[in-house]
């Protein structure tokens, strides 16, 4: 399985056909990943809402909604990785989905190959994405510099000033060893080096 710290990478397929549906969830789950396949544009927002997918496969053309809204929805409070398959092949098609915040677009039908390495690169981009001096996103975390808030999957974190900056060090440092003397100097001082107790507390908070 496709995972990141023993977690499978879940991928929220949008699509009303079933058949093409179909294809996607065997391509993706034989793959490794955890496929959740959905009909419509409201139940897609509901799963979006409820299980926090690491990716979107999302089809134009739905039943109760355009694709585009839902795009928009998801962009008024999410950087959730969207990418657009659609039967749409003109380039207009493309700008309005890109433009509306679709990191990436493939037209049916589409080569199977294709759709997978798509799938693993816009995910390889995202695992770790910096913004600069305002924000840090580390899969479902994220991290508003200027106004010092955390949120995940769009939920806000309470946090105290310590556990913010613990937290700060840490996604900066994603996918490198952290010490604890690394965590106790940076946020406390030098003057705390060797003193683990204080960290333990402020780590099982966070947890």
């Amino acid at each position: 399985m496709v995972a990141v710290q023993d977690q499978v990478l879940q991928v929220l397929i949008v699509e009303d056909d079933y058949d093409t549906a179909e294809v996607m969830r065997i391509l993706l789950k034989d793959v490794g990943y955890f496929p959740i396949l959905v009909d419509s544009g409201a139940t897609a927002l509901q799963e979006i809402h409820q299980t926090a997918p690491d990716l979107v496969l999302l089809d134009l053309h739905l039943p109760d909604m355009h694709g585009l809204e839902i795009l928009k929805t998801i962009r008024a409070h999410s950087f959730l990785p969207v990418i657009v398959i659609s039967g749409y092949g003109k380039d207009r098609d493309r700008v309005l989905a890109l433009e509306a915040g679709a990191d990436d677009y493939m037209q049916k039908p589409f080569s199977p190959d294709e759709l997978i390495a798509r799938v693993r690169a816009l995910l390889r981009r995202v695992e770790w994405t910096p913004k600069p001096e305002t924000q840090m996103i580390v899969r479902r975390l994220e991290l508003d510099m200027p106004r010092r808030q955390a949120t995940i999957r769009g939920r806000k974190l309470h946090l105290t000033p310590i556990e913010y900056g613990i937290l700060a060090l840490l996604m900066r440092k994603s996918g490198k060893v952290v010490t604890h003397d690394d965590l106790l100097r940076a946020v406390w001082g030098d003057q705390y080096r060797g003193d683990y107790s204080v960290l333990r507390v402020n780590i099982s908070r966070l947890r």
